[in-house]
């Protein structure tokens, strides 16, 4: 008999509030958020202050408002050309900017989807002579170590994006998961190394390092003030570890709160590195004696490096690529029959290496392009004289409180486009004006997942080596496994 079927109700799916972007007094809130918290009360004062001026007589109307007309005419054609090249060059590199990293998206999926379809070797088969066992065991052992270096590939291919993105953003890449899952372990476990041999002193020195300078004979005497001097020079370095970490909690807490002049910063520390500034203090080269080639200076630059420290690669996505090369490399000194790579392999496995290179310079030269910094002193100071001539060209024309509130939306308008002109030619940064990098990366590794079954057990492996077996991470990982197993394949026999 048919199973009788069971009507089941139907529940309209609820709607989620709207966030607070998604709304038109939330877009317009977020609006004036972006316009300097300084500069509209000093234009609304400015203009206010010559309304009352102009009220008891103290300045010309007409004389005055003459003059405002005549330089608001002027000005306005050239401030337009200004900020509208600053809003096309902007948007221009936003455009770019996610094309960049649509270009990185589909070079890993094409390189991820060339290693998952690499065919394994094939171990000869020997006449019985008495060696055979130890030879089979040998070629599954080369088998073994080959598909464990793809895999590595394959997480290093992965890993690229994820490093880009640490790079374009200025985080820290380790050890940040996934970074720590998806780069090979021998590779994290050589950054872990010092590059001298760690030396412990004979004697403590203390907190403030003095005791061990004092002669053998003095140890003795006063006891009692040095306990005290000791006490107090704990105190001291307490008081001023906690001064130093409350300036920067309050100076990241100060730029979470103003992230205009946040970014208005890097852009000028950008603009300034820019500068074609010759320093004096340098010779050049034809004045330097051939006899010596030692140079010495009076004060370091920087400070001794501790032995302790881990020595990261400054940009870990163009370390990732010459390790990439090297594996390549060696896929070339084995033979095909056990499963190395010919020249159309290592050929296209260059190609996507120079790829992802290409991507990198273009994300590089877009996150640190800012436009000269002549043009956006030029472009502030024009706004600065057009704003200030405003109040006094609309004398002759409104009067009083009228007059501020036209000043004011002509503040908003122009203040506000130019700081979100400022804020959008960022391009990579961690604004909601930005690219989001992090949900990008994440779909990458999500393709990535689904395309290789051999990295994605791989990945779980080294996931489950750091959290554990059963972890919610682990379980997903198991789910997306099983899933992608029961996907329809055709048959070919």
């Amino acid at each position: 008999m048919p199973r009788r079927k069971v009507a089941m109700p139907y529940h309209l799916p609820t709607q989620s509030p709207l966030s607070p972007l998604e709304t038109r007094w939330g877009l317009m809130t977020y609006t004036l958020s972006r316009v300097p918290a300084r500069k509209l009360p000093l234009l609304v004062t400015y203009a206010l202050t010559i309304v009352k001026l102009a009220d008891h007589g103290w300045i010309s109307r007409e004389s005055l408002g003459k003059g405002g007309g005549s330089i608001v005419g002027v000005l306005s054609m050239v401030s337009g050309l200004l900020l509208s090249y600053r809003f096309s060059s902007a948007i221009g590199k936003w455009d770019e900017g996610k094309q960049v990293w649509s270009e990185v998206r589909t070079t890993i999926r094409d390189g991820i989807r060339m290693l998952s379809t690499l065919p394994s070797g094939t171990v000869k088969q020997l006449p019985l002579d008495g060696y055979e066992e130890s030879s089979d065991q040998e070629g599954k052992d080369k088998q073994k170590l080959i598909s464990q270096r793809i895999d590595e590939l394959s997480g290093l291919l992965v890993s690229f994006a994820f490093a880009l993105q640490h790079n374009l953003q200025g985080t820290r890449p380790l050890p940040q998961a996934p970074l720590c899952d998806l780069l090979p372990s021998g590779y994290l476990s050589s950054l872990k190394r010092t590059e001298a041999r760690v030396r412990f002193a004979a004697n403590h020195a203390g907190p403030s390092g003095s005791r061990s300078n004092r002669p053998e004979s003095g140890r003795n005497k006063d006891s009692s003030t040095d306990q005290e001097e000791s006490d107090q020079g704990r105190e001291l370095g307490s008081l001023a570890f906690r001064a130093e970490e409350a300036i920067s909690k309050l100076s990241k807490a100060a730029a979470t709160m103003d992230p205009v002049d946040t970014y208005r910063n890097e852009e000028l520390q950008q603009q300034l590195s820019q500068l074609n500034f010759i320093d004096d203090s340098v010779e050049p080269p034809s004045q330097i004696s051939d006899s010596s080639f030692i140079f010495t200076t009076s004060e370091p630059s920087k400070p001794p490096k501790s032995n302790l420290h881990s020595p990261n690669p400054p940009n870990l996505a163009l370390a990732i690529l010459k390790l990439m090369e090297v594996y390549i490399e060696g896929m070339r000194e084995i033979s095909e029959d056990e499963g190395g790579w010919d020249l159309p392999r290592r050929e296209r496995g260059f190609n996507l290496v120079k790829a992802l290179s290409g991507h990198l310079g273009k994300a590089e030269r877009l996150s640190s392009n800012p436009p000269p910094l002549p043009l956006t002193l030029h472009l502030s100071h024009l706004l600065v004289i057009y704003l200030a001539a405003l109040p006094c060209s609309l004398l002759c024309v409104v009067d009083g409180w009228l007059l501020v509130l036209i000043t004011l939306i002509a503040g908003w308008c122009l203040l506000g486009l130019e700081a979100l002109i400022g804020e959008v030619s960022g391009v990579f940064g961690s604004s909601e004006n930005h690219h989001p990098l992090p949900i990008f990366t994440e779909q990458i590794l999500s393709e990535s997942l689904d395309i290789s079954p051999p990295f994605l057990r791989y990945y779980k492996a080294r996931v489950i080596a750091r959290v554990g077996r059963n972890t919610k991470e682990v379980l997903e990982l198991d789910r997306r496994g099983r899933k992608g197993a029961e996907d329809w394949v055709p048959s070919f026999k």
